[in-house]
């Protein structure tokens, strides 16, 4: 029987030994009872009991309040605490325990088990570090897209400013005028005034929204009307539009409701889609040159985007490489803007896609969400207890 009891705790042992991890045992008072040979290994402890000593000196007294608490609950234990090793380095370790009780609820032994989880924790630390980069990375890029297509448009923009400036000459030289007729008609000049007004804030405007789409800036989530952003890009491309003969109309629904999310990165969006529709009529001839903004209300919640062309559409054969990084159908493109702007909608916890128009065309439309779950990026979240 001895034998069989001596092989029974050595077969025990053996297991005990082969987990992955530090198994102990402590007594209902919360003192130690049994650790793993390997523990002890591990962190150099003398004995059962200089494991407080062994923990880093921020984190002891968390860890013994919380241990105590659990004691004197009988609630299961769990924390991370940095332990010294026996060559004086600290590692993370996850130390958990749950008791075990008799027949009539008491606790005779707790069991626990601790883990180290500092390759993990430094592995974690890793991946944020990259994401971080990579988040980076994708901010300098959707931005020199923002100022390679506002190059683009260098010509139309100087017409778009021009126009709210000759006016505003204009009306400033007919103000002159009625202020020196005799007698001076005060009206016409207060109206004059009015209408340099308004042309001075349409040219302001217009500056305010290419400085805001050539700026490099951090993303600012804000509440904000989607048809104001549109017919603020509308009034940039209009000169291009012009220039290559497209007819563009706008059916933008009233009553909208007000969307979550960056102004700037919308607009690089809808910007990027109205381009790529002018050029893809550039080359159409003999049929008109049309493109249709339109906003709505989506299903089962939401607003909808949808920018139309009559253009020669798309190849089916292209459909499923569309949105991919440096995919293009431009002899001179490179084929970062529709990987950017899915990019973009998709971190809006949006959808965007595209399809055939009809009767000649296609179509590109993006959904966007009334509401998202805001929560801090892994950057800014709030740091772990210190136990």
């Amino acid at each position: 029987m001895r034998r069989s009891a001596k092989a029974a705790e050595a077969s025990q042992q053996a297991l005990i030994d082969t987990i992955p991890a530090s198994v102990w045992i402590a007594l209902p008072d919360g003192s130690r009872e049994f650790y793993k040979r390997s523990w002890q290994e591990f962190s150099a402890a003398d004995s059962p009991g200089h494991e407080v000593a062994m923990l880093h000196p921020d984190d002891r007294e968390y860890v013994v309040e919380k241990w105590r608490s659990a004691v004197a609950t009988g609630e299961e234990f769990e924390v991370e605490a940095r332990v010294r090793t026996a060559t004086g380095e600290y590692r993370a370790m996850l130390v958990r325990a749950a008791p075990l009780r008799d027949e009539k609820g008491h606790v005779v032994k707790w069991y626990g088990v601790s883990t180290d989880i500092e390759d993990l924790r430094r592995a974690v630390e890793a991946l944020r570090e990259s994401e971080e980069t990579l988040r980076s990375a994708q901010a300098d890029l959707a931005h020199v897209n923002r100022v390679a297509t506002m190059g683009q448009l260098t010509a139309s923009i100087a017409h778009e400013v021009n126009q709210p400036i000759a006016a505003t000459v204009m009306n400033a030289e007919a103000a002159l005028r009625w202020l020196g007729a005799q007698p001076p008609n005060l009206e016409k000049v207060r109206g004059a005034l009015g209408l340099i007004v308004e042309d001075g804030k349409r040219a302001s405007n217009v500056v305010g929204g290419i400085r805001a789409l050539i700026k490099k800036v951090p993303p600012r989530q804000v509440c904000l009307d989607i048809n104001e952003a549109i017919r603020e890009v509308i009034a940039l491309t209009r000169g291009e539009a012009v220039k290559t003969g497209v007819s563009v109309q706008m059916e933008l629904a009233d009553g909208l409701p007000l969307i979550y999310g960056d102004r700037v990165q919308l607009q690089q969006v809808i910007l990027n889609l109205i381009i790529n529709a002018i050029e893809a009529m550039s080359g159409v001839a003999e049929t008109p040159r049309a493109l249709l903004i339109s906003t709505g209300q989506a299903e089962p919640g939401g607003v909808l985007v949808a920018v139309r062309d009559s253009g020669p559409g798309l190849d089916p054969a292209s459909l499923e490489y569309l949105f991919s990084a440096f995919f293009t159908t431009k002899s001179s493109g490179m084929g970062m803007g529709l990987s950017i702007c899915r990019s973009i909608i998709e971190a809006h916890d949006g959808q965007l896609c595209a399809s055939a128009n009809e009767p000649r065309g296609a179509v590109f439309q993006f959904t966007l969400p009334l509401q998202r779950d805001e929560t801090l990026p892994a950057d800014h979240a709030g740091p772990m207890p210190t136990v």
